[in-house]
């Protein structure tokens, strides 16, 4: 009895597809929905900070004095917290790796966003310094 649902499962098992890759002869294709490298649209950002804030593995700065992001991107964990929390959508989560590398890899973003409340500041201040300077 046993020997025979053995015997079924070896013509089953043969005669299907295998479930594996044939990974070194095939590329890897990845799963739907897979979260890999995190990129930043600085056109977008208003440097909030709330993605560095939320960021588990610490891998976000936000330097609000000289209006980039940096991102380190082997520290990073693909959690994807940054992501959600972000309000203006300026961050997205791709299905693509990064290749190994020995060295770190840190990305620099510069934000250039015309909403962001730093650059208003500056700008109100660049223009009422332009303004005092004409009345002189």
């Amino acid at each position: 009895m046993d020997m025979l649902k053995i015997l079924e499962n070896i013509v089953k098992n043969v005669a299907s597809k295998p479930y594996t890759s044939k990974y070194p002869f095939t590329p890897y294709q990845h799963f739907p929905g897979t979260r890999a490298d995190v990129t930043f649209d600085g056109t977008k950002c208003i440097l909030c900070g709330l993605c560095e804030r939320s960021c588990p593995a610490d891998c976000i700065a936000v330097h609000k004095e000289e209006t980039t992001i940096e991102y380190l991107n082997t520290q990073c964990i693909r959690c994807g917290y940054c992501v959600r929390v972000c309000p203006t959508n300026a961050i997205s989560q791709n299905e693509v790796y990064t290749k190994p590398s020995r060295e770190k890899l840190t990305v620099y973003t510069l934000v250039t966003n015309e909403n962001a409340p730093i650059i208003k500041k500056r700008k109100a201040e660049a223009a009422k310094k332009a303004g005092e300077a004409k009345k002189d």
